[in-house]
């Protein structure tokens, strides 16, 4: 019998996927609203920042990582408008 390996997605490789996105010039502001759609609903309030509401990366539960993976690598540059749009999940 062999042994399932299973994909384990860390904060740090959550962290280097996102560098490497605002590197391509994707706003942090996507990136946060992202972020802040996979969150946990407890994941509380989070930081203000200039009025967008930034919560931490380990907000995201390990078991909506791949997902969140998947939906940062479809962000392109543009794709959040500057008012006040939400991205919803499955919408990126």
């Amino acid at each position: 019998m062999t042994e399932a390996i299973e994909r384990v997605i860390t904060i740090g490789i959550l962290r280097a996927a996102i560098r490497a996105k605002i590197g391509q010039g994707i706003t942090s502001r996507a990136v946060s609203m992202l972020i802040s759609a996979y969150a946990k609903p407890s994941a509380g309030d989070g930081r203000d920042d200039g009025g967008t509401q930034r919560l931490p990366v380990e907000a995201i539960p390990a078991e909506q990582r791949d997902e969140f993976l998947r939906a940062l690598d479809q962000l392109q540059q543009g794709d959040i408008p500057v008012g006040d749009t939400a991205i919803t999940r499955g919408a990126a």
